[in-house]
Formats: C-alpha cells, sequence, structure tokens
C-alpha cells in the first residue's frame, strides 16, 4: 500500500509540474494580449483588482486545502471512510462560509475597497470579481479531497481548465467591449468576468470528477465511528491557520504597496487621477514580464524540497547543505540569464510585447530584469529552509522584505523625481532583504554556509558573456533595419526581427557556455528527472 501510493504521489507531482508551467504558459498568453487591449491605465485598474481578489482567495485557501488534504490522507491510510467523509463535509462547510464572507464583503463594499486602493475606477471590476471567490472555495475543498487520495490530477486538470476558460472568455469580452467603444472600466470589468466564469468552470469539473471516482458519501459498511464536525474543524484551523498566516503575509504587503504606490503618485508625488493610473498601469505591465521566470522555479522546487529533506534524514546535515548549494546554483543557472536578458533587452521587450504602452516601461522593466534573479533566489531559500526543518525562519525573512519593500517604496514613489521607478526598487530592496536574511539562517542552521563563488561564478560569467552577444546583436541588426518601416501585428520589423534573433543568439551563447566552462555537473543533473541520462548525451561529468 505504501509502495503504490509513493507511486501516485511521484507520478501526480510529474503531472502538476507538466501542469503548473502549462497554466504559467496561458497566463502570459492571457495578460500579454489582455495588456494590449486595455491602456495602461485600465491594465493597472486589472492589476489592482487581482491584488484584492488574491488577497481575500489566500485568507480563504492557502492553508485548509493542506489541512483537509493532510486529515484525510491520515484517515485514508487508517481505512476509517467514515472519518474521511466528516473531514470531507465540515472542511466543503468551512470553505463556503469562508467563501461567502469574502464575496459578499467585495459585492457589498466594491466602491469603499477602491477608494481603500487608491483606485475608485475598481469598483466595477471588484463586484464581477466578487463571486469568484466563493466558487474557488468549494473548488479547494474538492482539491483537498483528491489530494489527500494522492491524487493531483484533477486538481493539475482543474487549473488548466480553469486559465483556459479565463483566457477565451476574459480576452473575448474585454476585445468585443473595446471594439463595441464600452469605457475602459467596462472593458476591465470584461476582462475580469472571465475570471468568474473560469472559476464556475474550473468548480464543476472538480465536483464532476470526485464524484465520479470517489465514494464521496457515508459509506454503508464502515465501521469506524467518525468524529464530531467541532473536532475536524478544530483541526483544519490549527493546521491550516499558521499556514494562512504565513502565505498571506505577502499578499497583503503587496495589497498594501499597489495601495501605498497609488496614493504616493496622487500625493506626494502631485499626479492627477490619470497621469497615476498610466504609470500604475505600465508598471503592471512590465510586472507581467518578470513574473515569467518563476514559471521555472515553482515545478523545480517540487524536486529540490524533498531531495534536501530526504538527504537530512537519510545522509545527515553535510549531504543537505550540498543539495541545497546544488539547488542554488541550478536556479541561477536557469533565471539568472532570464534576469541579465531581461534587463539588457527591457527596450525591444516592451516594445515587441507592448507597444502601445507608456515610454516608462523599458526602464521600469530593467529595474526589475535586476531584482528578477533576487525573487527566484528568495523562493528558493524559502523553500530549503523548511526541507531543512526550519519552518518558521522564512516567516522572519518575508516580514523583513515586506517592510523594507513598503517604506523604499513610500519613500521614493513620493519622490516626484523618482515616481513610479521607486517601486521596482521597493520590490529590488524587498527581495535583497529576504534572501539575505535567509542565507544568514542557512549560515547558523545548516551544517556549512553556501558558497556564493560556487553558486555565482561560472554561471554569472556566462550570463554576461550571453548578455554581452545578445545586446550587440540587437543594436546592430536595429541600425542596419532603421529605414524598414512595416510592421507585424502592430510591431515594427525593425524591433521584432532583431529581437527574436538577439534572444535566439543569446540562448545558443549561453548554453555553450555553460557546458564548456562546466558551470553545471553531473550532480546538478541528479536532481531533475532523467537527468542523469541528459548529462550523459551532453557530455556533462
Amino acid at each position: 500500500m505504501a509502495e503504490k501510493k509513493g507511486q501516485n504521489f511521484l507520478h501526480g507531482a510529474a503531472i502538476y509540474t507538466v501542469g503548473i508551467i502549462l497554466v504559467k504558459i496561458l497566463g502570459a498568453v492571457y495578460k500579454i494580449p489582455l495588456g494590449n487591449i486595455l491602456d495602461d491605465a485600465g491594465f493597472g485598474v486589472f492589476d489592482i483588482t487581482y491584488k484584492i481578489y488574491n488577497f481575500f482567495l489566500t485568507i480563504a485557501t492557502a492553508g485548509l486545502p493542506v489541512a483537509m488534504s493532510r486529515l484525510i490522507s491520515e484517515a485514508d491510510s487508517l481505512d476509517r471512510e467514515n472519518q474521511v467523509y466528516r473531514i470531507f463535509r465540515a472542511g466543503t462547510m468551512t470553505f463556503l462560509a469562508l467563501g461567502a464572507v469574502g464575496t459578499a464583503i467585495m459585492m457589498l463594499f466594491p466602491a469603499e475597497i477602491g477608494a481603500y486602493m487608491n483606485n475608485v475606477q475598481t469598483s466595477r471590476s471588484i463586484f464581477v470579481m466578487a463571486p469568484s471567490v466563493v466558487l474557488v472555495c468549494v473548488t479547494a475543498a474538492y482539491r483537498g479531497y483528491a489530494q489527500g487520495h494522492s491524487d493531483m490530477i484533477p486538481s493539475t486538470v482543474s487549473q488548466v481548465i480553469e486559465t483556459a476558460v479565463k483566457v477565451v472568455v476574459g480576452l473575448g469580452c474585454a476585445g468585443y467591449l473595446y471594439r463595441a467603444g464600452y469605457s475602459m472600466e467596462i472593458c476591465v470589468a470584461g476582462a475580469i468576468l472571465g475570471t468568474t466564469v473560469s472559476s464556475l468552470a474550473a468548480m464543476v469539473y472538480m465536483m464532476v470528477a470526485v464524484h465520479r471516482k470517489y465514494q464521496v458519501r457515508p459509506p454503508r459498511e464502515a465501521a469506524d465511528t467518525p468524529p464530531s464536525y467541532k473536532w475536524v474543524v478544530s483541526n483544519l484551523l490549527r493546521i491550516g491557520i499558521p499556514i494562512t498566516i504565513s502565505t498571506s503575509i505577502m499578499s497583503v504587503i503587496q495589497l498594501l504597496d499597489a495601495g501605498i504606490t497609488m496614493g504616493q503618485l496622487k500625493g506626494a508625488a502631485g499626479y492627477a487621477d490619470t497621469a497615476a493610473g498610466v504609470l500604475y498601469g505600465v508598471y503592471s505591465k512590465a510586472m507581467t514580464v518578470y513574473n515569467v521566470p518563476s514559471a521555472f522555479v515553482v515545478p523545480f522546487l517540487s524536486s529540490i524540497v524533498p531531495a534536501v529533506a530526504a538527504a537530512r534524514m537519510k545522509d545527515g546535515p553535510a549531504a543537505a547543505a550540498d543539495i541545497a548549494e546544488s539547488s542554488m546554483r541550478m536556479c541561477t543557472l536557469l533565471c539568472l540569464p532570464m534576469a541579465i536578458g531581461m534587463a539588457v533587452l527591457a527596450e525591444p521587450c516592451m516594445q515587441v510585447l507592448y507597444p502601445n504602452a507608456s515610454g516608462q516601461g523599458p526602464l521600469l522593466l530593467f529595474e526589475l530584469g535586476i531584482t528578477c534573479y533576487f525573487m527566484t533566489m528568495s523562493l528558493m531559500t524559502n523553500s530549503i529552509l523548511p526541507a531543512n526543518g526550519n519552518e518558521r525562519l522564512p516567516l522572519i525573512a518575508i516580514l523583513l522584505g515586506g517592510t523594507a519593500k513598503v517604506v523604499v517604496t513610500y519613500v521614493l514613489v513620493g519622490n516626484p523625481n523618482i515616481n513610479i521607478y521607486g517601486a521596482p526598487l521597493g520590490t529590488l530592496s524587498c527581495y535583497l532583504v529576504m534572501l539575505g536574511t535567509n542565507l544568514f539562517f542557512m549560515a547558523r542552521h545548516m551544517a556549512r554556509p553556501m558558497n556564493i563563488g560556487r553558486i555565482l561564478g561560472r554561471s554569472g560569467l556566462s550570463a554576461i558573456i550571453m548578455a554581452i552577444a545578445a545586446w550587440a546583436v540587437w543594436s546592430l541588426l536595429h541600425g542596419l533595419m532603421g529605414g524598414v518601416t512595416s510592421s507585424v501585428a502592430g510591431r515594427p520589423v525593425n524591433v521584432i526581427l532583431p529581437f527574436v534573433i538577439a534572444v535566439g543568439v543569446g540562448v545558443v551563447v549561453y548554453c555553450v557556455l555553460v557546458i564548456a566552462l562546466r558551470a553545471i555537473t553531473m550532480e546538478d543533473m541528479k536532481l531533475f528527472p532523467k537527468g542523469e541520462k541528459l548529462a550523459k548525451k551532453l557530455h556533462i561529468h
């Protein structure tokens, strides 16, 4: 039985990894065209609405699905069928209640929430988004039930369905309303409607999939006596609340950051409502590009965290430290070139993805590109510490980093000479503080400090040379094609073609240098599924 569950878990983890990557790709497909349908101010309204939605969603679903899956897994392993059903019923009612409260608040007070966020234009979108909270909460209950049976497939498929429906309905509604001449606020609400419809689609799929696959009703022949509803709810809250608190801190900080940024632009920096909305909107568009590398880190964590934990238990603290350092080196190998490339090619990147965005976009993306690497490494270290048995330490790092973000953003955005350019610097300060704090904790609580030279050295050199090559190709081709006036999908050919070629050259140069300089080792490749076979084909030792 244990072997079967282990196999199911590994199979499910692989499916989940593929699903997450697909969801991230679909998310980019959604936000980039949407950013070109909506103007900068409209996209800012969309971004703030989503931050409000994510706040309520995190409070309702961050920890409780994990708690439910854990309680159901424990009961299922003991063949306590009545207990499994009681946990599911009590959990579903708890989720439903929390979701109903979140939905009610968003529907009853959309104007007040928008005013608090210093952007009253969000009120319609908040109202349209409100039903999503209760729908996603019900979906989370069913996901917790399936995951409690070591079954990741329904959850993964539901996320893909949810994202796909959001892309089709959201883009379709926003595009139709824009062409019909409706105001930008109505167009944003149309885009948000895609999220509400997609939440309904995901909930229906999860309910059908779980009821078809499992006996979700009181078993007649089970001999076990189920615990009381009070016991189930108290244990769900006991397990789920600490997870919710640690997970929701960054959501709260991001919500505060959005409100502070808009407030300071309108207040201390002296911008009118429309101008402030445009500045925040172009910043949100740059943030869409900035978030892409995290899509590669999140699935990677699913294999790193168990590896660190297993090494610590089986081979001791020194082995755990070795794997932790190797994982940070792999994170650097994957994400540093994307971060540096994003900064170096910020101008053509924004011109290709968002040709109608305001002129502040390239410099904002340049700042965010520098920040990107520290963000991904913070995610990595936030996962390594709990895997090493230090669950509470990342919470301290998140609090310190979040405080730095809020303070720096407040001071810099309020300076009229810096204005919106202070927002990425606030984000940079957040992740610098967070990463530095985590490295300090790792030096104290792991067998040895992480060797920064080994982590950064060869990958960093490869990334720098790659960036120089990509920038040189872009500059040369853009200069040679300066007189070309034709366009593709609204993008000038003398921008899009040099950009695509420069990115391709950069990828090739980087891959060659990584292998030539031996920036990656056989031990690093073993962290990936079938990585050892791939390493042999690439002659990596």
